[in-house]
């Protein structure tokens, strides 16, 4: 572990190195600096941006970072923030790059050359680093970022300028490139099957192949693939109600149930579902293995931990500490 001091030695983020991956995270730093740090993170080890956040003190994130082939591959994890890429940061960097940004968990806003789309976990986003962009986080999040050269993407997309800030979900090559995103583990480059370069070269061609289908965006989505990106989306929000989410879609609360019928579940059978996957998937997580059951419950909408250890069992057979415990053997 090395300590990664930063602002003449006034923050005392840390460090860490595990083979090829970078870390460095606001744990350890003073509550009152930690966003001060954050910023300072970001810009000098991922890009140029402005970041503000209505979590002054005790801001919480974190950066995990690796090459991968001619870019980079990052696991951000972050409070709430509104992060904007201005003209005046884009002149103090050095090589152009794009983003292709997936989202694992939370909601974001990206708005980038007067377009504007709502991005939801699972789902992916292609970014322009060399315009002015903005990303609104109205709760934390977790995202996959591909930091890629402008010059190396162009091989595989002739104009893509032009693209951003589209979104990719749906089915066909996106649901493809979406699967390929969501197998990457920033600790596991190391211990792929092929050489991340070659990874790569791959993405490459599934982006293209997603973003020459036609179907990229929520054009080509069923009422009730878009009415789970809105579940997915806001599992955290404990008193979700399908009258919240028909509001949203614009539709009738009976509209909502009917698409829930349609497809053979219910709203809160599709609800709880989510839920506790997204619970399995986060008591899995190394890194979340420092955080109390009952945060992760609140996390995905349970407010009672003991109704959540009861869902939680009777989903997978065992507790939700067991659970954990088992994951990390």
């Amino acid at each position: 572990m090395w300590s990664d001091r930063r602002s003449n030695g006034r923050l005392g983020g840390q460090l860490q190195s595990v083979t090829s991956t970078r870390r460095w995270t606001t744990d350890g730093v003073d509550p009152d600096l930690a966003l001060s740090y954050w910023i300072d993170t970001v810009c000098d080890r991922f890009l140029e941006l402005e970041i503000d956040s209505p979590k002054r003190a005790d801001f919480h994130a974190s950066l995990d970072q690796s090459d991968f082939g001619p870019g980079t591959i990052n696991l951000i994890c972050a409070d709430v923030q509104r992060v904007r890429r201005t003209s005046a940061k884009i002149a103090r960097t050095r090589q152009a790059s794009f983003m292709l940004m997936q989202l694992r968990a939370g909601r974001v806003r990206v708005e980038q050359s007067g377009r504007a789309t709502t991005l939801y976990p699972g789902e992916c986003v292609l970014i322009d680093g060399t315009e002015p962009y903005e990303v609104e986080c109205p709760q934390p999040t977790r995202s996959l970022v591909l930091q890629l050269p402008d010059e190396w993407l162009r091989r595989y997309l002739a104009n893509p300028e032009a693209l951003v800030p589209l979104q990719i979900a749906g089915g066909g090559w996106c649901a493809a490139l979406c699967a390929a995103l969501a197998s990457l583990d920033v600790e596991d480059c190391d211990d792929l099957a092929l050489p991340p370069a070659e990874v790569v070269e791959h993405i490459g061609a599934l982006l293209r192949l997603a973003l020459r289908s036609g179907r990229a965006g929520a054009e080509g989505r069923s009422p009730i693939e878009r009415l789970m990106r809105t579940i997915c989306g806001r599992l955290a929000e404990p008193n979700l109600t399908p009258r919240t989410v028909a509001a949203e879609h614009r539709i009738s609360v009976r509209g909502v149930h009917y698409a829930f019928a349609a497809a053979g579940t219910t709203f809160v059978e599709a609800l709880m579902r989510v839920r506790l996957e997204h619970a399995r998937e986060l008591l899995a997580d190394r890194r979340m293995r420092d955080v109390p059951v009952a945060e992760i419950a609140a996390c995905c909408g349970f407010m009672d931990p003991s109704h959540f250890a009861r869902r939680f069992r009777r989903a997978f057979g065992v507790s939700p500490l067991t659970f954990r415990s088992r994951a990390a053997h």
